[in-house]
């Protein structure tokens, strides 16, 4: 490596800008680089005599070298070296870095100079993974004008109603008197009128079903723990006598997710509308975790897994899941993509250079975020265009006829001709990008491309925050390493606001259950002796909150965390100078989080300058200070993203663990589970639409169980009836504690639900959901809809 060539430039030619969400820029929120991006030395100056035209020579140096937009490249991790050998670097390889870091030269409020890092992402990237994500990988787009492409949910006051399919008339020409709801309607494009395709048509979402009476079976099924050929038995030869096919059970899981996320969608948006118009302060309580999911192999010649990473985010106080996004774009196909990319019509290679003006390097290959396909794992995708191949040939040697010369010569020839297309894609991946052979445990999917996990959690945040009615937010996530560089710029506003606030924690996860019973035992017997001893020493009365009292446990007993004994917390990532270096231990042990560390990565202004001044091994922490940063690791809590995990993981045999394959090396093949992750990911959106509405179960807020307010077992008696009499022997009572049962959307505020007489609330009704067009509610076609179905009712 030390003799080959490398390519060297400068910052200037390699910033790709900022975009909407401030990316590429300093993440430090105590910076003067805070959400500012590059901006040229001369331009500065310019700017700085403008605004202050007797600026000192010495103040004009001090914005040339830092002020706002100074940045400069400082190198690359070893990981991202690769070495382009062929075509114009046949003769002489090169050796580059396809990542670069960038280096802060700002001036933090203390007059120093910043000289935090981070990667260069694309903005455009990060667009066209929010725009997939916003309506679930195409499923809430809806119907469009065939003329300019217009989505009609996009902005319905641009569509205009233009009649109704329905008949009037019978076979004879008589009019009918029994009229329905019209099986779909007529729409225009005003903007379009008179072009083609400016009209079209709007149905039902499930008008073109022969039968209804499988979709209920089907939702059942899928909700516990069926997998797809349980499914085919369930609704097929052993109900009816008729088999069924598969293509009808995808089709359906389909249709069940698009009317499960239109519902959810529309819950959303009102309650939005009920929370901004209350007009009162809200604060958003939030937990963000992942989940890693395993899909089977696709094909027995490559046998390796899938694997998928699934954000997720809920709500703290109701249990309320957000979003479950998955890194997998099953829209685009590896192999298309690559030729529609990097090849062009003749077959030629294209498309993968960057072009340099004016520099000492004319063209180098294009870096990851210059690439069309650098939102994507690249290795994985290059090897999936490699793995179809391999597929096909392997079923064309099985399957194509060879009896004689000419079939066998036909076979060669195709055999030859797609191993020449083999030689093309390496020829780019590892002879030109340098990407190395992937020899991994996992592989990409021949049916979607696995996306960058850093460009989906940046979607996932920003999406998320559009859906949450302005107030606070408090968001508690592990330590993972892409966070740090995103979520700075995703709550930009919010931070500069003080409106913001991320706690990262950790705890014992391989805590037994005994362990777990004991601790939290002792746990509450402290916590109600200090109650007893603030009482008798005036600290608290019997009006005292339950949460103060909390509080001020976790300021008492609060202790300095490190890693062994003198060594930092955590990890790599969360010791940049943009964030505080201390973390501490809590003493609370509640929700089965046991031994809970808390960092504060941001906090309000205040308390973060004043937190970044305490040296992260300073065990001697004042009273102030403790009282200051209690409140924090009080809210800090991941057990609602994982009691849904925990409950997808036991109820959906599609999201099983894989486990080892014995000698063999890679994931086992996991019975019941998926081939095509876009019928995984389908499942996974139904069920947590069907989390969040439709199954009440009881819930333990985190924050009552740390208040150790949870409501005392009652006792039942009971007895136990002699047989063959009449009498009974009475039993000791039974101590049962029974909770309001509830769907997470009930605790949220939402109106998804159903009201008996009695007062008492009731999920919604399933076939409501099912069989009326929630994708068009709050529009002129839903209205339309919703009254053609009364009046057929009356």
């Amino acid at each position: 490596m030390a003799g080959l060539a490398t390519f060297n430039f400068k910052l200037s030619q390699l910033y790709p800008g900022a975009g909407e969400h401030r990316i590429n820029t300093c993440a430090n929120p105590d910076c003067s680089n805070f959400g500012q991006p590059l901006t040229a030395r001369a331009n500065r100056i310019s700017k700085w005599k403008e605004r202050r035209p007797d600026a000192t020579p010495e103040q004009l140096h001090l914005v040339e070298t830092h002020g706002p937009g100074a940045y400069k490249l400082a190198g690359a991790d070893k990981k991202h070296r690769r070495v382009s050998c062929v075509f114009a670097y046949q003769d002489e390889p090169h050796v580059w870095s396809d990542q670069r870091t960038v280096r802060c030269l700002g001036q933090t409020h203390e007059s120093r100079v910043c000289n935090s890092g981070f990667s260069i992402l694309s903005p455009e990237h990060l667009e066209e993974e929010i725009e997939r994500l916003r309506n679930f990988n195409g499923v809430l787009d809806g119907p469009s004008c065939g003329a300019c492409g217009k989505r009609f949910l996009d902005d319905p006051d641009e569509f205009a109603l233009d009649g109704v399919h329905e008949r009037t008339k019978d076979h004879e020409g008589n009019p009918l008197h029994r009229r329905k709801t019209p099986s779909s309607l007529r729409v225009l494009h005003k903007p379009c009128r008179g072009k083609k395709g400016a009209r079209f048509s709007v149905a039902l979402p499930h008008a073109g079903q022969k039968t209804t009476a499988d979709n209920l079976k089907i939702l059942g099924a899928v909700l516990n723990s069926a997998g797809i050929v349980d499914i085919q038995r369930i609704i097929g030869t052993a109900a009816t006598g008729k088999k069924i096919g598969m293509s009808r059970i995808y089709d359906r899981i389909e249709w069940l997710e698009g009317v499960f996320l239109a519902y959810e969608r529309e819950m959303l948006r009102r309650w939005k509308k009920k929370v901004e118009q209350s007009g009162e302060a809200i604060e958003h309580l939030l937990s963000h975790d992942d989940m890693v999911l395993t899909v089977n192999w696709e094909t027995s010649t490559d046998r390796r897994n899938t694997q998928l990473n699934c954000a997720v985010t809920a709500d703290a106080r109701s249990g309320f899941v957000y979003r479950l996004d998955v890194d997998f774009d099953p829209s685009a196909t590896p192999l298309d993509m690559f030729n529609a990319t990097y090849l062009d019509e003749a077959g030629m290679p294209q498309n993968l250079e960057q072009q340099y003006p004016n520099s000492d390097v004319q063209t180098v290959p294009k870096f990851s975020w210059q690439r069309p396909t650098g939102r994507y794992h690249e290795p994985q995708f290059f090897a999936a265009c490699v793995n179809e191949i391999k597929a096909f040939q392997s079923r064309a040697r099985r399957r194509m006829p060879k009896k004689g010369k000419p079939q066998r010569t036909e076979r060669d020839e195709v055999i030859a001709r797609t191993n020449g297309m083999i030689a093309n894609i390496r020829m780019i991946s590892e002879g030109w990008f340098g990407f190395p052979i992937d020899k991994s445990e996992e592989r990409g999917s021949f049916k979607g491309v696995t996306t960058k996990d850093i460009y989906t959690k940046a979607a996932h945040f920003a999406l998320l925050k559009e859906l949450l009615p302005r107030g606070s937010i408090v968001l508690t996530t592990e330590q993972e390493a892409t966070l740090p560089l995103l979520l700075p710029h995703i709550f930009d506003e919010e931070i500069r606001e003080d409106r913001f606030a991320w706690l990262a924690m950790t705890f014992n996860k391989k805590a037994t259950k005994p362990e777990k019973l004991g601790k939290v035992k002792e746990y509450r017997k402290a916590r109600r002796r200090f109650h007893n001893e603030g009482m008798y020493a005036g600290r608290f009365d019997p009006g005292t909150d339950a949460q103060i009292v909390s509080e001020a446990f976790i300021a008492d007993r609060m202790e300095t965390a490190l890693r062994g004994t003198a060594a930092h917390y955590q990890i790599s990532n969360f010791r940049s100078k943009a964030f505080p270096l201390l973390w501490v231990r809590s003493m609370t042990q509640a929700s089965g989080e046991i031994d809970k560390t808390v960092g504060f990565p941001i906090l309000p202004r205040h308390l973060r300058r004043r937190l970044k001044k305490v040296p992260f091994d300073q065990e001697d922490l004042s009273q102030d200070l403790r009282e200051e940063l209690a409140p924090w690791v009080y809210k800090a809590t991941l057990q609602p993203v994982s009691s849904f995990m925990n409950s997808l993981r036991e109820r959906m045999s599609v999201a099983a663990r894989a486990g080892s394959g014995g000698a063999r090396v890679g994931g086992s093949y996991i019975q019941g589970a998926i081939f095509n992750p876009k019928t995984l990911i389908a499942l996974l959106n139904i069920y947590r639409v069907h989390y969040n509405f439709f199954e009440p179960r009881p819930y333990a807020c985190p924050y009552e169980e740390i208040d150790d307010i949870i409501d005392p077992p009652k006792l039942t008696p009971r007895a136990l009836r002699i047989p063959g009499t009449d009498e009974f022997v009475d039993l000791p009572p039974r101590a049962r504690r029974s909770r309001a049962r509830m769907t997470p959307a009930m605790r949220h505020g939402m109106d998804a639900y159903t009201k008996r007489k009695d007062g008492t609330l009731d999920p919604p009704d399933i076939y409501r959901l099912l069989y009326r067009p929630w994708l068009y509610m709050g529009t002129k076609i839903g209205t339309r809809f919703e009254q053609s179905r009364k009046s057929t009712a009356t």
